[in-house]
């Protein structure tokens, strides 16, 4: 049971990288990284996504972001706004719930441009602004002061992030640090790999996803190997390479990164409540036969100090409960 007296930088979330959880599709499928839209990844208790956005000309959008993996021309997964517009469904439907959206902005798009997608989908109303471009995560506010006000969506972004322009999208990198990302071999690197501040004072995201290089349309990209997805996306390697990371930071992930996190029928979710030390019931994914995205081209933890091993995994597989216990 996760209290939502917990501070939300020292949860440990299950977050779904997807590379983009908007890049839905077979694990047969060109430029996919999930099989389950972003609606059905939420109802299976995922509360973080990751979007990558690219310039559109062609885009009828206020933004004119289209959401594309490596290139348009590989993946096209749709509008930023579609895309968000389901987000803000959902979090309409869900008001005891907190959820982050990571922004790779490959085409360093101005942050303006990107405020104009979540105003236009209705999200923006429901962003968290720190107040400032950053603050060590012993300071960040509790669950259910943000479920109190209605400021449930916290947004980062890794480049051209400028919270005097918009306060709500904040800077990755002052506030997150990863480890390295596109690893092609367990076990995968433990070390701070991007990062703007010190690494104990900061959130620290685990980029879990076992990658290989594949080739479309003349373009080279790293793609999920999904021959070994279960064996990635299994307990024992999730636990495994998460205690060794701990071992070396002293504290689990803030944010666990997993393409196609329903392989294993919910492993991942159990991997991050043994982490936490909170009870995982199981509970049914999703089919995937319905859920490819609008596509517009056919494309044993160990102990730690318990501030730092906390879990938040709701709705369909731990809810959270609003207490003050």
């Amino acid at each position: 049971m996760i209290k939502t007296t917990s501070i939300l930088a020292t949860v440990v979330w299950l977050v779904i990288w997807a590379h983009d959880s908007y890049a839905v599709g077979s694990t047969s499928s060109y430029g996919t990284n999930q099989d389950l839209n972003v609606t059905q990844q939420l109802d299976s208790g995922v509360r973080a996504l990751q979007i990558q956005g690219h310039n559109s000309s062609s885009s009828a959008s206020a933004s004119g972001i289209s959401l594309c993996h490596t290139s348009c021309s590989i993946l096209n997964g749709g509008t930023l706004e579609n895309y968000l517009g389901a987000v803000t469904d959902w979090v309409k439907q869900n008001p005891n719930d907190v959820i982050s959206i990571f922004i790779a902005n490959n085409d360093n798009l101005p942050v303006s441009q990107w405020d104009k997608g979540f105003d236009s989908a209705g999200l923006k109303s429901y962003t968290y602004s720190l107040g400032t471009d950053s603050l060590a995560k012993k300071n960040w506010p509790t669950l259910q002061d943000m479920i109190n006000k209605n400021e449930r969506v916290v947004v980062y972004m890794d480049y051209k992030s400028d919270t005097s322009q918009v306060k709500y999208i904040l800077p990755e990198f002052k506030n997150v640090w990863e480890n390295a990302y596109d690893q092609t071999k367990l076990p995968f690197n433990c070390t701070a790999d991007r990062i703007n501040g010190t690494p104990d004072e900061m959130m620290y995201l685990n980029n879990h996803f076992l990658d290989e290089t594949q080739s479309v349309l003349g373009q080279s990209y790293s793609a999920p190997n999904v021959d070994q997805l279960n064996s990635t996306n299994s307990v024992n390697t999730i636990l495994t390479n998460s205690n060794r990371c701990a071992r070396q930071t002293g504290y689990y992930p803030s944010f666990l990164l997993v393409d196609f996190f329903d392989k294993g029928n919910g492993t991942v979710f159990q991997a991050a409540a043994d982490m936490n030390g909170v009870t995982y019931k199981a509970t049914d994914i999703p089919s995937a036969s319905a859920s490819d995205s609008s596509q517009e081209i056919n494309s044993g933890a160990f102990a730690l100090d318990p501030l730092n091993s906390l879990a938040l995994l709701s709705a369909l597989t731990l809810t959270v409960l609003i207490q003050t216990m």
